[in-house]
């Protein structure tokens, strides 16, 4: 899904989807370096925009921020809500 310029609601659905796939969810956490590096290959803008993006998707408790930032996790309490954005973002759920 390479597309020269994406909209904020695409890369949270990107961040979504990477977590999704990685069984991120609650006390179950991904790298933040990691998610970064394999976003920034999706992503425009050398992560910056994953940073804005993330930092939206943990106001939205959509996402846990856990050990000072360094690890992400999607909130298990908004299952139902990440999983119907992403089936409607046409992601393989």
């Amino acid at each position: 899904m390479v597309k020269s310029t994406q909209t904020d609601k695409e890369i949270q659905d990107s961040i979504l989807f990477y977590l999704w796939q990685e069984g991120a969810w609650g006390e179950v956490y991904t790298n933040y370096e990691k998610m970064k590096r394999r976003l920034g290959m999706v992503v425009k803008n050398n992560g910056k925009n994953v940073d804005k993006q993330l930092k939206k998707l943990v106001n939205d408790r959509l996402v846990l921020k856990l050990k000072q930032g360094r690890t992400y996790s999607l909130n298990h309490l908004y299952r139902n809500t990440i999983e119907e954005r992403l089936i409607e973002a046409e992601f393989p759920v």
